[in-house]
Protein backbone atom coordinates (compact mmCIF):
# COMPACT_ATOMS: atom_id res chain seq x y z
CA UNK A 1 0.00 0.00 0.00
CA UNK A 2 1.53 2.84 -1.19
CA UNK A 3 1.46 6.26 0.90
CA UNK A 4 4.62 7.61 -0.13
CA UNK A 5 4.22 9.59 -3.16
CA UNK A 6 1.22 12.06 -2.44
CA UNK A 7 -1.01 10.22 -5.35
CA UNK A 8 -4.60 10.30 -5.36
CA UNK A 9 -6.26 7.18 -3.77
CA UNK A 10 -8.87 7.29 -6.33
CA UNK A 11 -8.42 5.44 -9.53
CA UNK A 12 -11.64 5.94 -11.36
CA UNK A 13 -11.24 4.92 -15.41
CA UNK A 14 -11.25 8.10 -18.04
CA UNK A 15 -13.63 7.38 -20.50
CA UNK A 16 -12.93 9.30 -23.24
CA UNK A 17 -15.42 9.32 -26.09
CA UNK A 18 -13.57 11.47 -29.28
CA UNK A 19 -10.49 9.42 -28.94
CA UNK A 20 -7.51 11.54 -30.74
CA UNK A 21 -6.15 9.86 -34.10
CA UNK A 22 -2.98 7.85 -33.55
CA UNK A 23 -1.53 8.61 -37.06
CA UNK A 24 -1.05 12.77 -36.84
CA UNK A 25 1.01 14.75 -33.85
CA UNK A 26 -1.05 15.99 -31.43
CA UNK A 27 -1.78 19.73 -31.22
CA UNK A 28 1.90 20.89 -30.36
CA UNK A 29 0.26 23.71 -27.80
CA UNK A 30 -3.16 21.91 -26.62
CA UNK A 31 -5.07 24.73 -27.31
CA UNK A 32 -8.76 23.26 -26.16
CA UNK A 33 -6.99 22.90 -22.76
CA UNK A 34 -5.48 25.91 -22.48
CA UNK A 35 -8.10 27.64 -23.50
CA UNK A 36 -10.86 25.75 -20.85
CA UNK A 37 -7.90 26.44 -18.05
CA UNK A 38 -8.19 30.15 -18.93
CA UNK A 39 -11.35 30.44 -18.62
CA UNK A 40 -11.48 29.02 -15.62
CA UNK A 41 -8.99 31.53 -13.86
CA UNK A 42 -10.11 34.21 -15.97
CA UNK A 43 -7.11 34.51 -17.90
CA UNK A 44 -6.46 34.37 -21.71
CA UNK A 45 -5.23 31.22 -23.85
CA UNK A 46 -1.30 33.26 -23.34
CA UNK A 47 -1.01 33.24 -20.40
CA UNK A 48 -0.88 29.54 -20.18
CA UNK A 49 1.50 26.51 -20.80
CA UNK A 50 0.73 22.50 -20.78
CA UNK A 51 3.91 20.23 -19.84
CA UNK A 52 4.18 16.61 -19.50
CA UNK A 53 4.22 17.30 -15.55
CA UNK A 54 5.08 20.04 -13.92
CA UNK A 55 8.43 18.60 -13.93
CA UNK A 56 9.02 19.25 -17.81
CA UNK A 57 8.11 23.41 -16.76
CA UNK A 58 10.13 22.95 -13.96
CA UNK A 59 13.35 22.27 -15.71
CA UNK A 60 12.23 24.22 -18.72
CA UNK A 61 12.26 27.29 -16.52
CA UNK A 62 15.62 26.83 -15.05
CA UNK A 63 16.44 26.28 -18.74
CA UNK A 64 14.84 29.98 -20.33
CA UNK A 65 15.50 31.96 -17.68
CA UNK A 66 18.33 31.32 -15.53
CA UNK A 67 21.72 32.90 -17.06
CA UNK A 68 25.08 30.48 -17.25
CA UNK A 69 26.51 32.67 -14.21
CA UNK A 70 23.75 33.05 -12.26
CA UNK A 71 22.03 30.84 -9.39
CA UNK A 72 18.30 29.08 -8.55
CA UNK A 73 16.77 29.55 -5.02
CA UNK A 74 14.26 27.87 -3.24
CA UNK A 75 13.33 26.57 0.33
CA UNK A 76 14.12 24.23 2.19
CA UNK A 77 12.88 21.10 2.68
CA UNK A 78 10.31 21.19 -0.39
CA UNK A 79 9.70 19.85 -3.43
CA UNK A 80 13.42 17.58 -4.79
CA UNK A 81 13.00 18.23 -8.52
CA UNK A 82 13.73 21.85 -7.86
CA UNK A 83 17.30 21.25 -6.83
CA UNK A 84 17.48 18.57 -9.95
CA UNK A 85 16.60 20.92 -12.77
CA UNK A 86 19.13 23.50 -11.07
CA UNK A 87 22.14 21.11 -11.37
CA UNK A 88 21.03 19.02 -14.15
CA UNK A 89 21.08 22.81 -16.00
CA UNK A 90 24.75 23.50 -14.48
CA UNK A 91 23.12 25.69 -12.21
CA UNK A 92 24.04 26.41 -8.73
CA UNK A 93 21.00 26.03 -6.24
CA UNK A 94 20.83 27.81 -3.18
CA UNK A 95 18.08 26.51 -0.45
CA UNK A 96 17.00 28.47 2.50
CA UNK A 97 15.76 26.78 5.72
CA UNK A 98 12.52 27.06 6.55
CA UNK A 99 12.12 27.94 10.53
CA UNK A 100 10.87 25.46 13.17
CA UNK A 101 7.42 26.55 12.54
CA UNK A 102 7.70 26.21 8.96
CA UNK A 103 7.64 29.99 8.07
CA UNK A 104 10.35 32.35 5.55
CA UNK A 105 13.34 34.25 7.59
CA UNK A 106 12.67 36.99 4.69
CA UNK A 107 16.33 38.42 5.60
CA UNK A 108 17.95 35.44 5.06
CA UNK A 109 15.48 34.78 1.61
CA UNK A 110 16.35 37.94 -0.14
CA UNK A 111 20.42 37.57 1.13
CA UNK A 112 20.05 34.31 -1.06
CA UNK A 113 18.50 35.50 -3.71
CA UNK A 114 21.47 38.12 -4.50
CA UNK A 115 22.81 36.71 -7.68
CA UNK A 116 19.43 34.78 -8.37
CA UNK A 117 17.74 34.77 -11.99
CA UNK A 118 14.95 32.22 -10.46
CA UNK A 119 13.30 31.40 -6.95
CA UNK A 120 10.89 28.40 -6.39
CA UNK A 121 8.23 28.47 -3.97
CA UNK A 122 5.87 25.64 -3.23
CA UNK A 123 2.60 25.99 -1.44
CA UNK A 124 1.24 24.29 0.02
CA UNK A 125 4.56 23.17 0.54
CA UNK A 126 5.66 19.31 0.03
CA UNK A 127 6.63 17.96 2.59
CA UNK A 128 5.39 20.05 5.30
CA UNK A 129 1.97 20.71 3.66
CA UNK A 130 2.13 24.39 4.98
CA UNK A 131 0.86 27.11 2.97
CA UNK A 132 2.85 30.73 2.07
CA UNK A 133 0.62 33.80 2.61
CA UNK A 134 -0.34 35.85 -0.25
CA UNK A 135 1.09 39.20 2.03
CA UNK A 136 4.84 36.99 1.75
CA UNK A 137 4.58 36.24 -1.73
CA UNK A 138 3.75 40.12 -2.84
CA UNK A 139 7.01 41.74 -1.04
CA UNK A 140 8.82 38.70 -3.11
CA UNK A 141 7.08 39.80 -6.35
CA UNK A 142 7.77 43.66 -5.44
CA UNK A 143 11.47 42.95 -4.13
CA UNK A 144 12.94 40.43 -6.29
CA UNK A 145 13.84 41.29 -10.01
CA UNK A 146 13.78 37.31 -11.05
CA UNK A 147 11.08 35.09 -11.71
CA UNK A 148 9.20 33.73 -8.93
CA UNK A 149 7.41 30.57 -9.33
CA UNK A 150 4.91 29.05 -6.87
CA UNK A 151 4.13 25.76 -7.66
CA UNK A 152 0.78 24.98 -6.58
CA UNK A 153 0.40 21.25 -7.05
CA UNK A 154 -1.71 20.52 -4.09
CA UNK A 155 -3.69 24.03 -4.49
CA UNK A 156 -7.35 22.31 -5.24
CA UNK A 157 -6.74 21.09 -1.63
CA UNK A 158 -6.21 24.72 -0.64
CA UNK A 159 -8.89 26.15 -2.42
CA UNK A 160 -11.54 23.84 -0.85
CA UNK A 161 -10.01 25.46 2.21
CA UNK A 162 -10.43 29.11 0.88
CA UNK A 163 -6.92 30.28 0.68
CA UNK A 164 -6.22 31.94 -2.00
CA UNK A 165 -4.21 31.35 -4.66
CA UNK A 166 -1.04 33.47 -5.89
CA UNK A 167 -2.89 33.45 -9.45
CA UNK A 168 -4.86 36.57 -7.97
CA UNK A 169 -1.28 38.00 -8.90
CA UNK A 170 -1.48 37.45 -12.40
CA UNK A 171 -4.44 38.64 -12.87
CA UNK A 172 -3.55 42.32 -11.24
CA UNK A 173 -0.89 42.33 -14.24
CA UNK A 174 2.32 40.46 -12.11
CA UNK A 175 4.82 40.28 -14.76
CA UNK A 176 7.66 38.08 -13.17
CA UNK A 177 5.32 35.64 -11.09
CA UNK A 178 4.70 31.53 -12.87
CA UNK A 179 2.50 29.68 -11.40
CA UNK A 180 2.22 25.92 -11.27
CA UNK A 181 -0.25 23.37 -11.28
CA UNK A 182 -0.64 19.58 -12.38
CA UNK A 183 -3.79 16.97 -12.81
CA UNK A 184 -1.30 14.58 -11.14
CA UNK A 185 -2.60 15.36 -7.19
CA UNK A 186 -6.69 16.32 -6.55
CA UNK A 187 -7.81 15.40 -10.29
CA UNK A 188 -5.84 11.89 -9.75
CA UNK A 189 -3.89 11.94 -12.61
CA UNK A 190 -0.79 10.73 -11.97
CA UNK A 191 -0.43 8.42 -15.04
CA UNK A 192 -1.00 10.72 -17.21
CA UNK A 193 2.01 13.49 -16.89
CA UNK A 194 -0.22 16.55 -17.15
CA UNK A 195 0.91 20.23 -15.64
CA UNK A 196 0.58 23.80 -16.34
CA UNK A 197 1.80 26.73 -16.11
CA UNK A 198 0.19 29.95 -15.52
CA UNK A 199 2.20 33.83 -16.68
CA UNK A 200 1.94 36.87 -18.55
CA UNK A 201 1.77 36.24 -22.26
CA UNK A 202 5.38 37.35 -22.63
CA UNK A 203 6.73 34.47 -19.98
CA UNK A 204 4.74 32.20 -21.65
CA UNK A 205 5.81 33.27 -25.06
CA UNK A 206 9.32 32.40 -24.61
CA UNK A 207 8.91 28.80 -22.97
CA UNK A 208 6.74 27.94 -25.86
CA UNK A 209 9.59 28.48 -28.07
CA UNK A 210 11.83 27.14 -25.63
CA UNK A 211 9.43 23.67 -25.34
CA UNK A 212 10.07 20.65 -27.26
CA UNK A 213 7.49 20.78 -30.25
CA UNK A 214 4.92 17.85 -29.28
CA UNK A 215 5.82 17.71 -25.32
CA UNK A 216 2.09 16.81 -24.36
CA UNK A 217 0.67 13.64 -26.60
CA UNK A 218 -2.79 13.75 -27.62
CA UNK A 219 -3.89 10.63 -25.09
CA UNK A 220 -2.83 12.63 -22.73
CA UNK A 221 -4.72 15.95 -23.92
CA UNK A 222 -7.89 13.71 -24.31
CA UNK A 223 -7.43 12.47 -20.79
CA UNK A 224 -7.03 15.61 -19.34
CA UNK A 225 -9.90 17.69 -20.98
CA UNK A 226 -12.30 15.00 -19.61
CA UNK A 227 -11.08 15.32 -15.55
CA UNK A 228 -11.37 19.32 -16.46
CA UNK A 229 -14.59 19.03 -17.40
CA UNK A 230 -15.76 16.87 -14.60
CA UNK A 231 -14.53 19.28 -11.96
CA UNK A 232 -17.53 17.96 -9.45
CA UNK A 233 -16.08 14.29 -9.26
CA UNK A 234 -12.41 16.11 -8.54
CA UNK A 235 -14.18 18.77 -5.87
CA UNK A 236 -16.17 15.80 -4.55
CA UNK A 237 -12.71 14.01 -3.79
CA UNK A 238 -10.70 16.32 -2.51
CA UNK A 239 -13.26 17.11 0.26
CA UNK A 240 -13.14 13.30 1.62
CA UNK A 241 -9.59 13.88 1.50
CA UNK A 242 -9.48 16.78 3.72
CA UNK A 243 -11.78 15.48 5.64
CA UNK A 244 -9.90 11.85 5.99
CA UNK A 245 -6.85 14.09 6.59
CA UNK A 246 -8.25 15.51 9.65
CA UNK A 247 -9.29 12.13 11.12
CA UNK A 248 -5.97 10.95 10.37
CA UNK A 249 -4.08 14.15 12.16
CA UNK A 250 -6.43 13.62 15.24
CA UNK A 251 -5.93 10.30 15.95
CA UNK A 252 -2.05 10.56 15.42
CA UNK A 253 -1.60 13.39 17.67
CA UNK A 254 -3.14 10.86 20.66
CA UNK A 255 -1.03 8.64 19.50
CA UNK A 256 2.10 11.55 21.16
CA UNK A 257 2.94 12.15 17.66
CA UNK A 258 3.69 15.98 16.52
CA UNK A 259 1.42 16.46 13.31
CA UNK A 260 2.25 19.92 10.76
CA UNK A 261 -0.68 21.81 9.91
CA UNK A 262 -1.33 20.59 6.03
CA UNK A 263 -3.79 22.20 3.73
CA UNK A 264 -2.65 19.59 0.90
CA UNK A 265 -3.74 15.44 0.59
CA UNK A 266 -0.66 14.41 3.08
CA UNK A 267 0.61 14.96 6.88
CA UNK A 268 3.84 15.50 8.07
CA UNK A 269 4.40 13.47 11.25
CA UNK A 270 7.01 14.32 13.43
CA UNK A 271 7.29 10.40 15.61
CA UNK A 272 8.12 10.30 19.46
CA UNK A 273 11.14 10.63 20.62
CA UNK A 274 11.30 7.47 22.20
CA UNK A 275 11.44 5.66 18.29
CA UNK A 276 12.94 5.72 15.37
CA UNK A 277 11.74 7.00 12.18
CA UNK A 278 13.61 4.18 10.31
CA UNK A 279 12.56 1.11 12.18
CA UNK A 280 8.66 2.94 12.16
CA UNK A 281 9.12 2.94 8.62
CA UNK A 282 10.67 -0.69 8.41
CA UNK A 283 7.86 -2.44 10.25
CA UNK A 284 5.12 -1.00 8.56
CA UNK A 285 6.50 -1.89 5.23
CA UNK A 286 7.84 -5.66 6.55
CA UNK A 287 4.80 -6.25 9.00
CA UNK A 288 1.40 -4.56 6.65
CA UNK A 289 3.38 -3.57 3.50
CA UNK A 290 2.99 0.01 4.04
CA UNK A 291 5.09 2.43 2.40
CA UNK A 292 5.65 6.00 3.84
CA UNK A 293 8.00 8.85 3.22
CA UNK A 294 11.15 9.30 5.93
CA UNK A 295 12.57 12.65 6.24
CA UNK A 296 16.13 12.62 8.08
CA UNK A 297 17.87 16.13 6.72
CA UNK A 298 15.84 18.25 8.93
CA UNK A 299 17.69 18.78 12.06
CA UNK A 300 14.97 20.48 14.27
CA UNK A 301 12.18 18.30 12.90
CA UNK A 302 14.10 15.05 13.83
CA UNK A 303 12.46 11.67 13.47
CA UNK A 304 9.72 12.96 10.89
CA UNK A 305 7.82 11.03 8.41
CA UNK A 306 5.19 12.08 5.70
CA UNK A 307 2.32 9.89 4.94
CA UNK A 308 -0.34 10.22 1.89
CA UNK A 309 -3.83 10.62 2.68
CA UNK A 310 -5.38 6.60 1.59
CA UNK A 311 -8.96 5.75 1.01
CA UNK A 312 -10.78 5.39 4.43
CA UNK A 313 -9.89 1.58 4.59
CA UNK A 314 -6.00 2.27 4.02
CA UNK A 315 -6.06 4.67 6.25
CA UNK A 316 -7.54 2.48 9.34
CA UNK A 317 -5.10 -0.36 8.52
CA UNK A 318 -2.13 2.33 8.57
CA UNK A 319 -3.60 3.78 12.17
CA UNK A 320 -4.05 0.29 13.49
CA UNK A 321 -0.61 -0.70 12.55
CA UNK A 322 0.92 2.64 13.83
CA UNK A 323 -0.70 2.38 16.86
CA UNK A 324 0.60 -1.21 17.69
CA UNK A 325 4.52 0.68 17.23
CA UNK A 326 4.00 3.41 19.08
CA UNK A 327 4.70 3.32 22.74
Amino acid sequence: MFLDANESPFADTVQIDAWPSFNRYPDPTADELRDAIAARYGLQRGNLIMGNGSDELIDLLVRSFVRPDRKVAGLSPSYGMYRVAAETNGRVYAAVRLQDDCSVDEDTLFSALEGADLLFLCSPNNPTGTVLPLSFLERVLRRFPGCAVVDEAYGEFADAAGIPSAIEFLKRGARNLIVLRTFSKAFAGAGIRLGYGMADAGVIDVLLRTKAPYNVNALTQAAGLVLWKNREVMENTVRLLIAERERIAEECRRLGCRVFPSAANFLLLQLPETVSARKICDDLLQRDRIVIRRFEAIPAWKNTVRVSVGLPDQNDLFLRSLSRLLP
